[in-house]
């Protein structure tokens, strides 16, 4: 019996490891997100690079929600990349749409593009923090 419980406290170990090690290399690859397009922004000349650079971190966060999803949600992987994407659409077109009532949309140049990308990224940034946090509530 003893065996036994040392047996299951290694297994729940190792697998907190892998839970902490996975958590830990997801918050890297979000960290390098922010970095790369902090370098962009530093760099950028026009109001139209700084919506590309955030439109780059906007994509590199998705990446990272899709492998958590892989990774941690295999039983309904499907459906949350479906509904993922569906978020993303929605909270795109409304950030957008309320910046952009009247005029172009998306990423027109403009500070007031550059806002809307960047309400976007937030719901995002969110979107996946609350990914990370079911994964691992710290």
């Amino acid at each position: 019996m003893c065996d036994v419980r040392k047996l299951l406290f290694c297994v729940f170990i190792s697998i907190l490891s892998v839970t902490a090690y996975a958590v830990t290399d997801y918050k890297a690859m979000l960290k390098s997100c922010d970095e790369l397009a902090q370098k962009g922004q530093q760099n950028a000349s026009s109001t139209i690079q700084m919506v590309r650079i955030v439109e780059g971190q906007k994509d590199c966060y998705k990446n990272v929600a899709n492998k958590i999803i892989d990774a941690e949600y295999a039983k309904n992987k499907q459906q949350m990349v479906s509904e993922f994407n569906n978020f993303i659409k929605i909270s795109s077109d409304m950030a957008y749409s309320m910046q952009y009532p009247d005029s172009c949309n998306p990423n027109c140049g403009t500070i007031v593009g550059l806002n809307a990308a960047n309400s976007d990224l937030e719901i995002i940034k969110a979107y996946v923090q609350q990914l990370l946090y079911i994964v691992s509530p710290e």
